[in-house]
């Protein structure tokens, strides 16, 4: 059946080769079903989804529009499909940086849900999670702890302190900690979800790695570089056996290794690793996917370092100019790019391109950041220095 080996496909992280297969399927639904049928709507999603893992925004928010216009005629809006429609478009535009929509449309999924089917429901947790990570990435870190300790409690009563659905839940709650600047309030949280994934589930179970790279991401924020290299050096290793080399969760992990080695001043080794996730995601995702261009500034960054600045100008270039598409001129992660190829503007002593850099990136975190957000005021700093 196309759809069960599509969706086998992305699974494993080739979404190149699924995603023929998904449209082959919608293309056959909407010839022999009609373009409303339950099943067809299913196929429609299916493929927003695919289209959204291989960072092809754009096309995956038309589609998932489509399908919730489609579902909240045919189905009624409180139906599980259409709220479900709901959530994926809010993924998206999250994706595109667009967090207050996001956050509307979460918001209205979660309550929603939460009176058709249960404040306990696991769809309705699914939901509520993503609100309080919406939440997080604007800096409203007092709101995303509370829904987040909300969640835990509400998993923790309902399927045990060390079910899987808990663990992740803790772990989400550990990284609001971490933004918010108690790291290690978080750090505890995410050291009790290693032992107990490592105890239950097995050393070498892909949740117990993600959170080993978790674990590995406070050690880095709290600056204990060699254990952070330590620890991302066990994943990737265990990633590579359990999923392969270039998988996207081994590819985020070397990459995040590379930063490491970076800070830690050992920029060879950080070059090679940050080249090699390059290519393998240039190759797989091509050059247009978000983590393929999140990649490139990476790579910038280290070159920058290095002193090859006439290289990690093109690369922060072509890095921006494409998170500007597929993320959006104030996400996050185009923010952060906005700020490292201003710093290295001004090292060149380019002072109006700097300038300019700096104050896309401010105006863009007041869009999208609240007030006393870390990444805003720093940039809010980077753009007074020219003043």
């Amino acid at each position: 059946m196309l759809e069960t080996q599509a969706l086998a496909l992305q699974e494993k992280g080739d979404f190149a080769t699924a995603e023929p297969l998904f449209r082959q399927c919608l293309l056959e639904r909407q010839k022999t079903l009609g373009p409303e049928h339950i099943d067809t709507l299913a196929a429609i999603n299916n493929l927003a989804n695919l289209l959204h893992d291989r960072g092809i925004n754009t096309e995956a928010g038309q589609l998932h529009a489509e399908c919730l216009e489609a579902r909240s005629r045919t189905l009624g809006p409180d139906h599980p499909h259409t709220l479900t429609s709901l959530n994926n478009l809010g993924l998206v535009l999250r994706d595109q940086g667009d967090l207050a929509a996001a956050e509307i449309l979460y918001r209205q999924a979660w309550e929603t849900m939460k009176n058709s089917a249960g404040p306990d429901h696991g769809d309705t947790l699914a939901m509520l999670n993503n609100l309080a990570n919406v939440l997080s990435d604007q800096g409203q870190y007092a709101a995303a702890e509370t829904l987040d300790r909300q969640l835990v409690e509400s998993l923790d009563r309902t399927l045990g302190p060390e079910h899987p659905a808990t663990l992740a839940g803790k772990g989400n709650l550990a990284n609001v900690l971490l933004r918010k600047g108690d790291p290690w309030a978080a750090g505890s949280l995410y050291q009790n979800c290693l032992e107990i994934r490592q105890r239950v589930q097995g050393r070498e179970h892909p949740e117990a790695l993600l959170a080993l790279n978790n674990f590995a991401a406070f050690q880095l924020e709290t600056g204990n570089l060699i254990e952070a290299e330590r620890l991302y050096r066990l994943c990737r290793a265990g990633r590579q056996k359990v999923l392969g080399s270039d998988h996207p969760e081994t590819l985020a992990t070397t990459e995040n290794l590379a930063r490491v080695l970076r800070k830690a001043g050992q920029l060879p080794e950080a070059e090679t690793l940050a080249r090699s996730t390059l290519a393998v995601r240039q190759r797989l995702l091509g050059p247009d996917h978000p983590d393929t261009q999140d990649n490139q500034a990476t790579l910038a960054t280290i070159l920058r370092d290095e002193g090859g600045n006439a290289a990690a100008d093109e690369l922060y270039d072509q890095a921006l100019t494409g998170l500007r598409k597929s993320r959006g001129p104030a996400h996050p992660n185009t923010l952060s790019v906005l700020y490292e190829y201003s710093i290295l503007k001004k090292a060149e002593h380019q002072e109006a391109a700097a300038r300019r850099l700096a104050s896309e990136a401010a105006a863009g975190a007041r869009r999208t950041l609240t007030a006393n957000h870390p990444d805003r005021l720093k940039y809010e700093r980077n753009l007074e220095s020219f003043r």
